[in-house]
């Protein structure tokens, strides 16, 4: 398999561009800007007055940092990718890695660059966030060869997301009682049932590369028992703490919650062969963070613009 393009290319640099693109993930691109802009909104529940500005500005560096992170995180991936089949554009050997590579690292440096304006906290969260990534993916951490490393940057990474996006819009951060229990809940959600549904569908190919995850050493049958039982737990919890504090604000990403976790678990109650059905976990824990995001943007923005 070739890592080249050839030379008959005809827009070679608009075609990497879109390449490059597609290696990041833009699904999980679009995640993570919906936690920078619910940090935004959470905060505007509880600030005096916000800066619309900064916050766009802020999330074109978070922006830019998060595709630097996962295209990177591609490049090193391509050995499993292959072995599991993938279609991203590493693998097809569409994109060449070094190339990639020097994308990512482009990214990452206007990222910083861009975060200059807007103060010490906001670079410093950034330069954090292209951290993060490098400890995942890159030598000699390699943290995502363990579920425990991925565990801890998923949930680190998405926690400094909405932080991030509630700091970008108030000029800091006054964690109020609702910001704390969602960022909280959607980012366990996030570490626990995104991590172990995402290594359901990889199990062969992180075996293939070496990696130590909890599906690699325990096997299929154990990682879906892991996957039912906190796809039920954390979203009683949640519901649970929702109801506690009488926040009304929260039932309704608490209820989100709790219906995804209920069809993750129906999805892992048998055993699942290899192939597509595989990732309908992981596709139902992502639908779940697109809703629960809007469980909060969208009541915000109607109830600061009645015309929305």
């Amino acid at each position: 398999m070739t890592t080249s393009i050839g030379p008959s290319t005809r827009f070679p640099s608009l075609r990497h561009g879109v390449l490059c693109l597609a290696e990041a993930r833009p699904s999980v691109q679009l995640n993570f800007l919906l936690r920078f802009l619910t940090g935004a909104s959470l905060s505007s529940a509880v600030a005096d007055e916000g800066d619309l500005g900064r916050t766009a500005w802020s999330a074109l560096t978070w922006v830019l940092a998060v595709f630097a992170v996962y295209l990177y995180n591609g490049v090193t991936d391509v050995h499993e990718d292959r072995f599991n089949g993938s279609r991203r554009p590493i693998a097809r050997g569409e994109l060449p890695p070094a190339l990639a590579t020097a994308v990512a690292a482009g990214a990452a440096v206007a990222s910083v660059a861009i975060s200059l304006a807007l103060g010490p906290v906001s670079v410093g969260m950034v330069v954090a966030m292209l951290v993060l990534g490098y400890l995942y993916s890159g030598p000699p951490f390699h943290l995502k060869r363990r579920t425990s490393g991925t565990v801890a940057i998923g949930l680190t990474a998405s926690i400094l997301t909405y932080y991030a996006g509630a700091h970008a819009y108030a000029g800091g951060i006054d964690s109020g009682t609702q910001l704390i229990v969602f960022v909280l809940a959607a980012s366990l959600w996030t570490g626990l049932v995104g991590t172990t549904t995402k290594d359901l569908p990889d199990l062969e190919g992180d075996a293939a590369a070496g990696r130590v995850t909890f599906a690699v050493v325990y096997g299929e049958r154990a990682l879906r028992l892991a996957i039912v039982n906190v796809s039920l737990a954390l979203p009683t919890v949640v519901t649970g703490a929702v109801l506690l504090l009488g926040d009304s604000s929260l039932h309704l990403p608490a209820a989100a919650m709790c219906l995804g976790g209920l069809t993750v678990a129906l999805l892992c109650r048998a055993p699942i062969p290899p192939g597509p059905r595989r990732r309908r976990p992981y596709a139902v824990f992502m639908v779940t963070q697109y809703v629960l995001h809007a469980c909060v943007i969208v009541p915000q923005l109607v109830r600061d613009w009645p015309l929305f």
